[in-house]
């Protein structure tokens, strides 16, 4: 069987493009009616039974987003489970079709079709969201008098498959395990309406129900317009262990022990965008009742940053907001059936095996990061902030650390900010980190415009509930390249950028007179005319290539006896510099 599906769908395809060799793209759109012409061997038998089940001629239906963006797919090619998946509509009814044929006993049979009342499809995946190690078929449903999108699930049996229904809809959609029980999670993320606030619900499945046997809700904030960066991966450290008892599916109470350092169990690649519309700069991000708290990293004196601007930032139209209400919980709930949370995985984690009172086996894991979705959102107000989700085994609930004081229930996201800086792991520790933006020293007659921004970049502690600044950045967005500040120079340097002459300077502040001192560092963006006709004296060429530009970048190091061990070296200049 090697390659045969493969070959056979080549051909499929090639049949279908010569068939519309005749026809305008005017009158045939994206979804091309297909004319099948006649053929032999798996593409023939493939081609009848599309045709026999559309009843005639029928129109492809690709996928608008996601990574399966064939109407036609080939899945487990090779093994016994092989089949294809074929999304069509026919002539004569408006509704879409989804059959899945498979390889069985040497012949190609229709499995199953199904119709749904959707004007198109968003997107196709494939997960294992019920735990019986096979995959199921989630298809995503877009219709023209909402924005909100459906979903279906479609599990597959031996001799048939089932449909199962999902009744929530989604502006946004990520499929991983963020409880980590060894089976994919829905997470589905709604934009809130003049009815409904936004909200991320998560649902669950188990091998025996063909519906959701888990569902939880966590309300995000209502005033975000748009999902613009959507990160899975590890969220949080976690640096404490938990006591479960392993002889029933109930958790045993925790009980908190001594660990070694957060770095275990890193796995996960955080630079690995969800599931999702546009891929986000790199990816996927809702509300706790967590107080954020003070950040380990306090700027020295005479460093509080000015009030940001306003300025909207370039490219950052606000999407449409939904029209459709969305299930919603005001708090994090769950109506799961099943009698517990999941247990944590002892995959990324120390273990150490022992006997409770009753006899039965205690698991103590330790060092494990929090698994979880980063959302990086635009606002109503063109500002954006980030929202992180994650399950918390201990209240078996969703969460999220940023968004809200269990005080008062408001939302007080400390990352709300002008520019559209998006969460990334910027130390590469394998977690990721999120950004807070503030105005560096600036005196009262200053150019606000001018002055540039520092971006803390900082990660959550899930044990001790604070956050904690990595590094602090100087974010040059137009030029396509940031700055790594100098532990030292954090408010003690302030920074301008000249956005005519492409270059940032950096200068010691002086906190006695509210201005800025002598100049230490300036960083030069150059085109390949302009960098010919430069005699780069006392120019210290960068070695960074941002990507899709030809730009060339150089520094050049002034030396201060004001302040000299604020003084930088080319070495720390060189490795201080990166790509957006």
């Amino acid at each position: 069987m090697t390659g045969r599906i493969k070959r056979a769908l080549s051909l499929f395809m090639a049949a279908g493009l010569i068939s519309l060799a005749g026809c305008s793209d005017a009158a045939m759109g994206t979804d091309s009616l297909l004319r099948p012409p006649r053929a032999t061997g798996d593409k023939a038998a493939i081609q009848d039974i599309i045709s026999s089940e559309a009843g005639g001629s029928y129109n492809l239906k690709y996928p608008q987003k996601g990574e399966n963006r064939s109407a036609i797919t080939m899945r487990n090619e090779d093994t016994d489970n092989e089949y294809v998946l074929a999304l069509y509509s026919t002539e004569n009814d408006t509704k879409l079709n989804v059959s899945v044929i498979v390889y069985d006993k040497k012949q190609w049979k229709c499995l199953g079709t199904y119709s749904n009342n959707a004007s198109g499809v968003d997107r196709v995946m494939f997960y294992d969201i019920n735990g019986d190690k096979k995959e199921e078929i989630l298809i995503g449903w877009t219709s023209y008098n909402t924005t909100q999108k459906s979903l279906t699930a479609y599990l597959m049996d031996t001799d048939e498959v089932y449909e199962m229904s999902i009744d929530e809809t989604y502006d946004e959609l990520v499929v991983f395990d963020i409880t980590d029980d060894q089976s994919d999670d829905i997470i589905l993320l709604s934009l809130s309406t003049q009815e409904k606030p936004s909200v991320a619900t998560l649902l669950q499945y188990s091998d025996t129900d063909k519906r959701p046997v888990g569902k939880y809700s966590l309300e995000l904030d209502s005033d975000v317009i748009s999902f613009s960066n959507i990160l899975v991966g590890d969220v949080a450290v976690n640096t404490n262990a938990e006591v479960m008892n392993t002889s029933s599916a109930a958790r045993a109470e925790p009980v908190k022990t001594s660990a070694a350092s957060g770095d275990e169990g890193k796995t996960s690649d955080p630079s690995k965008p969800a599931e999702n519309s546009e891929p986000a700069e790199a990816s996927s991000k809702p509300a706790e009742n967590s107080e954020p708290a003070e950040t380990s990293s306090k700027p020295p004196e005479n460093s509080e940053p000015a009030e940001a601007s306003s300025k909207p930032p370039e490219n950052s139209e606000p999407a449409e907001a939904s029209s459709k209400p969305a299930e919603n919980s005001k708090s994090s709930e769950s109506s799961r059936t099943e009698s517990g949370p999941p247990q944590q995985s002892s995959k990324e984690s120390s273990e150490e095996q022992t006997s409770s009172s009753d006899g039965s086996k205690v698991l103590v894991t330790g060092s494990l990061n929090k698994k979880g979705i980063i959302l990086d959102c635009k606002r109503n107000d063109n500002t954006f902030c980030t929202q992180m989700i994650y399950y918390d085994n201990l209240n078996d609930e969703l969460t999220d650390p940023l968004d809200r004081t269990p005080e008062t229930g408001a939302f007080t996201n400390p990352t709300i900010r002008t520019e559209a800086i998006f969460s990334r792991d910027i130390d590469n520790d394998g977690v990721i980190e999120v950004p807070a933006v503030s105005q560096m020293n600036a005196s009262l007659d200053e150019n606000g415009a001018n002055v540039c921004n520092l971006t803390s970049w900082s990660s959550f502690n899930a044990c001790e509930n604070k956050m904690s600044i990595v590094k602090n950045t100087v974010m040059n967005l137009k030029d396509g390249y940031y700055f790594v500040m100098p532990e030292r120079w954090v408010g003690r340097v302030t920074a301008r950028s000249d956005p005519e002459t492409r270059e940032t300077s950096f200068y010691l502040w002086n906190s006695k007179t509210a201005s800025p001192g002598d100049k230490l560092l300036t960083i030069f963006r150059f085109n390949e005319q302009q960098w010919n006709e430069n005699k780069h004296a006392g120019l210290i060429l960068l070695e960074i290539s941002p990507e899709n530009s030809k730009a060339i970048y150089a520094g050049q190091l002034f030396m201060t006896n004001a302040e000299d061990e604020l003084n930088l070296s080319e070495k720390e200049l060189k490795s201080s510099v990166f790509a957006i």
